[in-house]
């Protein structure tokens, strides 16, 4: 899919037994990319980059959980790239091995972050940078990552759903609040990359999300 900024482009490629959206976003003039959690399938994301003739230059974890980091070592072993989170959500990525045992589901150990990234940080690709947003609720180091016209939300908000919150760390008035605070006060027409399921818009979410019908802060 293309935005509206033609320097760039975005391929979501869905991976492992849970059909998590990785996102990979190719700079056009330069031929480096960042991967947004790369949850699983290492050798078919790196295959990708090669046929597309992409230098990796970025990991960026959305949150913790094992099906959005479980590719992270490959690419980290096989590339310079640096991989970025939230201080928060750094415990999470190291259980990421145990958390996938529970599920029935083998993941390989995740190597740290190099680089911990907080509300308003920067992440440069080509001629413009990633913008980070704390966006907790559904992890408490959850964030979503803007640029061009992208936001790359994680399991923050779906097309007509939202992230669950049962899950240790999870708390539903905190996502609500991140989704109003942070999402719904984006432009109507950014595009939401969520990871899992089809793309949205916050304008259609603002409009149709029925977990904010009849919402008074709406």
């Amino acid at each position: 899919m293309t935005g509206t900024e033609a320097a760039y482009r975005v391929h979501v490629l869905s991976v492992g037994p849970l059909q998590e959206n990785c996102s990979v976003v190719e700079h056009v003039l330069s031929r480096r990319a960042a991967v947004v959690d790369p949850g699983d399938e290492g050798e078919a994301i790196l295959d990708f980059l090669a046929e597309r003739g992409l230098t990796l230059s970025a990991i960026l974890v959305t949150h913790g959980h094992f099906d959005h980091v479980g590719a992270i070592g490959v690419l980290k072993a096989r590339t310079a790239a640096k991989i970025y989170a939230h201080a928060d959500d750094v415990e999470l990525m190291g259980m990421a091995s145990k958390h996938g045992a529970l599920y029935g589901i083998s993941v390989e150990p995740v190597p740290p972050p190099d680089i911990l990234v907080e509300e308003g940080d920067t992440i440069p690709l080509g001629d413009a940078s990633f913008v980070v947003l704390h966006t907790p609720g559904h992890s408490p180091g959850s964030v979503t990552y803007l640029l061009a016209g992208w936001a790359f939300v994680g399991d923050l908000i779906f097309a007509g759903s939202i992230g669950r919150t049962d899950l240790p760390g999870g708390s539903m008035p905190v996502l609500m609040r991140s989704i109003r605070e942070k999402i719904f006060t984006l432009d109507l027409a950014v595009e939401l990359i969520p990871g899992h399921g089809p793309d949205t818009t916050v304008g259609r979410e603002r409009r149709n999300n029925p977990f904010f019908e009849g919402d008074p802060k709406q």
